[in-house]
């Protein structure tokens, strides 16, 4: 074992201007490069008043490991409640190791609990889900998380004209009021209201986004409203989708519209296994999208069979696209 490996490191709590070093690590660490403008929109966003993370602190090198959550007020059978969306979980080359990243965590999931956090998850790669899950037992597997693609084609029947989608912004006030109405179909999901919306997508620094509305045509009150991403490949991203129970097939045909008159091959996006059989009935084929969803093994944090259950997920709840 070399001398780095037997250094002394020290595990912690994140505290002020540990960002410069999470970021220089971060940029150690991954292709992309993270900018201290992301990392504040990201950890400091939404009014947050604490950072969630945990640190590995080397005398020498500085921030040498990072273990962090960005905090997200939920919504979990009609009662809001603060979970926690894992991210950049990281450990510089040199100083890696089993024994360090289980200290990270448990440190972490120590300090959510006194937050009363109990809903923990993320979506990482097939080779981060191994290591967490099959081999630390840190995290249980809830499902793989498919991709749901199909050719564009133009919708030319009765929703066509039942239903009228338009441009709409995402600090527009009906979003609120379109979340009020249908937050109960949702057993536990983010609370998608506009300010999730703005911090999301509007203020994101990473990527452009649209916000469309969905309505009927004699009415002015939002059925649904979709996030969409454009790819230079031709693919749209369903980023993100609030709707009334009925409003998900009209919102889908009238997104797949959308991408179809603005020269858009492919319309792709994510939903949870229990809604596959529907986007197949839409002509969707699904495949494996290279993410897991797990939860914390934490057995003071909601159960893998109430998220498989309730738990409403899109592209949208990631950090990465």
């Amino acid at each position: 074992m070399d001398s780095v490996q037997q250094r002394e490191v020290v595990c912690r709590m994140y505290a002020e201007g540990d960002e410069y070093g999470i970021v220089k690590l971060f940029n150690n660490c991954f292709d992309r490069k993270m900018t201290l403008e992301e990392w504040m929109w990201k950890y400091r966003g939404q009014g947050n008043r604490r950072v969630y993370a945990v640190v590995l602190e080397d005398r020498e090198e500085g921030i040498v490991g990072h273990y962090g959550g960005v905090p997200l007020r939920m919504i979990r059978d009609g009662h809001e409640i603060k979970g926690v969306g894992a991210g950049d979980t990281m450990i510089h080359p040199q100083f890696r190791s089993f024994v360090r990243l289980k200290n990270m965590y448990h440190l972490f999931m120590e300090e959510l609990l006194k937050d009363s956090v109990i809903m923990f998850y993320g979506f990482p790669p097939k080779n981060v889900a191994r290591l967490t899950i099959d081999r630390l037992r840190i995290y249980e597997r809830v499902e793989t998380v498919y991709d749901a693609v199909k050719d564009a084609r133009f919708n030319k029947g009765r929703v066509r004209l039942l239903y009228r989608l338009f441009p709409m912004r995402v600090d527009d006030a009906r979003v609120d009021e379109l979340w009020h109405d249908v937050k109960d179909e949702f057993g536990l999901a983010i609370i998608r209201d506009r300010a999730y919306f703005t911090w999301r997508y509007k203020e994101n620094p990473l990527f452009a986004y649209e916000a469309w509305g969905l309505v009927k045509r004699w009415s002015k009150k939002l059925a649904a409203l979709a996030i969409v991403k454009r790819e230079q490949s031709g693919r749209l991203l369903v980023t993100d989708l609030v709707f009334h129970g009925s409003a998900l097939s009209p919102l889908i045909k009238k997104v797949e519209n959308l991408a179809t008159s603005t020269g858009m091959a492919k319309l792709s996006l994510w939903l949870p296994q229990r809604f596959h059989n529907l986007l197949r009935e839409k002509g969707f084929s699904l495949s494996d999208s290279g993410a897991t969803l797990p939860r914390s093994a934490h057995p003071l944090t909601i159960k893998k069979e109430e998220i498989q259950a309730k738990f409403f997920y899109t592209m949208g709840d990631t950090d990465f696209i």
